[in-house]
């Protein structure tokens, strides 16, 4: 996170950055932005794009794709939002999107499944909905644009940090250091296995 600059400062897109296919809840967040009428961006893609696509025209959603982006060209993209959306009907473990998205100083609004519900905290770093709730999702969306910019910058202050306190490589570092204690590896000492 370390190299990642912030912009605090949001944007008046939502962004979705990642594989596109279905069951990542592409077509609940489709549905959600038409009936919220909000912009959304893709960033990605995927062996469902073009459905994502044939969805988003179906609903008169304002959607916008952009292909793969890596690096600054796909940080610059996120910076620019008002927030990432993780609609994943997946239980994903830590999805790298939500601390990459806390890393640029952006708020996350994702689904409350798998590891995803640990990477939120509800009003501080983002909000949650039900996995494939559309009219859940469509009032999140709702708030997040009208919401006043002063806290969406405090939410991406607050995801800064805990990404900065829980995530960067010293905090890594001294996990581990204090796994290997509490089972009694020394430095130096090899690890054995009894079978």
């Amino acid at each position: 996170y370390e190299t990642m600059q912030p912009q605090y400062q949001p944007g008046r897109y939502f962004v979705y950055f990642g594989r596109l296919q279905m069951d990542k809840g592409l077509d609940t967040l489709v549905q959600a932005a038409a009936a919220a009428r909000v912009a959304l961006h893709f960033v990605g893609t995927g062996p469902d794009e073009i459905e994502v696509a044939q969805i988003a025209a179906k609903a008169g959603a304002d959607v916008t794709f952009h292909g793969y982006q890596s690096g600054e060209s796909l940080h610059a993209l996120v910076r620019e939002a008002r927030a990432v959306v993780i609609p994943s009907r997946l239980y994903e473990n830590a999805p790298i999107a939500a601390l990459e998205a806390y890393a640029l100083g952006k708020p996350v609004i994702g689904s409350r499944i798998g590891g995803i519900p640990e990477l939120v905290r509800e009003g501080e770093t983002g909000a949650l909905f039900d996995n494939g709730d559309v009219d859940a999702l469509s009032a999140l969306l709702r708030c997040y644009q009208e919401m006043p910019d002063a806290s969406l910058v405090e939410m991406g202050r607050a995801g800064r940090e805990m990404v900065a306190r829980g995530f960067s490589q010293d905090a890594y570092v001294q996990r581990m250091t204090n796994l290997y204690a509490r089972v009694g590896v020394r430095s130096g000492t090899p690890l054995t296995v009894q079978a």
